[in-house]
């Protein structure tokens, strides 16, 4: 029933989206869809702003993708078939290694309604202007306290 009832909301979803690539996710059991794979979230503005007119490659394991002044964040995915949980992470600026990195991204699990799954990890990481490579501080989101309530 659970299943069922999340398919229905899934395709009317994908009815109402714009992109034609739409596909719900099948959860393993009413605590949520299966987790996907690790991903790096990379800020590197802070290095490319000391570096002008340059681009970067950022690299997981295998997969990559660029980065310049118009362009600094970006967030890249491990394989999926890989499971290792340290990863190999490689910036590349004109074909000359700015750093090189393992990278721990452990699978998490939490636990819902159904039972113990997996969650997606996102780990999020700030180049330097030094180019070193330090997790980026959470962003703080307003939120109401008693005292600014109407």
């Amino acid at each position: 029933m659970c299943i069922a009832r999340v398919l229905r909301i899934a395709a009317a979803a994908c009815a109402l989206a714009a992109a034609s690539a739409c596909t719900p996710a099948i959860p393993r059991a009413c605590g949520g869809p299966a987790a996907g794979a690790p991903e790096v979230e990379l800020d590197a503005g802070p290095w490319l702003r000391v570096h002008p007119g340059t681009t970067l490659e950022l690299c997981l394991a295998a997969n990559c993708e660029q980065l310049s002044p118009s362009r600094e964040l970006t967030t890249v995915q491990a394989p999926p078939e890989d499971h290792e949980g340290a990863y190999s992470l490689t910036l590349k600026s004109a074909g000359a290694l700015v750093i090189q990195e393992r990278v721990e991204l452990a699978d998490q699990t939490v636990v819902g309604p159904c039972g113990t799954s997996q969650a997606i990890t996102i780990r999020r990481l700030t180049l330097g202007p030094d180019g070193r490579l330090v997790d980026t501080p959470q962003r703080q989101g307003p939120h109401a306290t008693a005292g600014n309530s109407p």
